[in-house]
């Protein structure tokens, strides 16, 4: 005997009542419902000119290699560093998939604008995941 038994009952397919979901529904609508919600997960960002909302994953830095000179630091040719980041954000409302390299303008016009350019962009279930990189002069 188990511990606890679950019926469920969806009706009767022949009654014209449809199908219970399978999982790949229910993971489809957590895309939407939790993923970008803007009240739980997403933020709303200007990308490229378009607001959307996106998930940001800060990644890490890498420092380059540098001098000091006259009291500051000093690196000509490669910046001071790089930082990585990872933007999430539906196919929907980005467009069509950008190629490698391309440059990416998050919140123009604001105090917080920041240009990437993208490394590596990947889509699945409707969703983009960019690998971007932007280096401080």
């Amino acid at each position: 005997m188990a511990l606890f038994e679950l019926k469920q009952d969806y009706g009767n397919v022949e009654e014209g009542l449809p199908p219970p979901p399978t999982f790949k529904d229910c993971a489809a609508a957590d895309i939407d419902l939790v993923f970008f919600n803007g009240n739980e997960h997403a933020d709303l960002h200007l990308i490229d000119g378009k607001e959307a909302l996106v998930i940001i994953e800060e990644g890490g830095l890498r420092e380059h290699n540098s001098h000091w000179e006259a009291g500051a630091k000093q690196n000509f040719d490669t910046g001071l560093y790089t930082a990585y980041t990872i933007l999430y954000i539906r196919v929907e409302d980005y467009g069509p998939k950008p190629k490698v390299g391309k440059q990416l303008v998050m919140d123009a016009g604001t105090d917080h604008k920041r240009t990437y350019s993208i490394m590596k962009c990947e889509e699945e279930r409707g969703v983009y995941r960019m690998t971007l990189e932007r280096t401080r002069q």
